[in-house]
């Protein structure tokens, strides 16, 4: 459980990272790839979230549902 939270922890915070550089860019194509990044970086961050409410589901905690 440890490991998937601090992978959560991780890529949120990448995933700040990238929408606070996000500003910087200064061509369409860079905007573009960066827009990529952060997408990927969204559901990297949804998906160890999700990994976390089923492994509390799967340790009893029943109010650990996902929505």
């Amino acid at each position: 459980m440890e490991r998937a939270l601090n992978r959560f922890v991780f890529a949120h915070d990448r995933y700040l990272a990238l929408e606070n550089a996000r500003l910087t860019c200064s061509s369409p194509r860079e905007r573009e790839l960066m827009h990529i990044e952060i997408m990927k970086a969204y559901l990297e961050v949804q998906y160890f979230a999700r990994t976390i409410a089923g492994l509390q589901y799967a340790d009893g905690m029943d109010f650990a549902e996902v929505n």
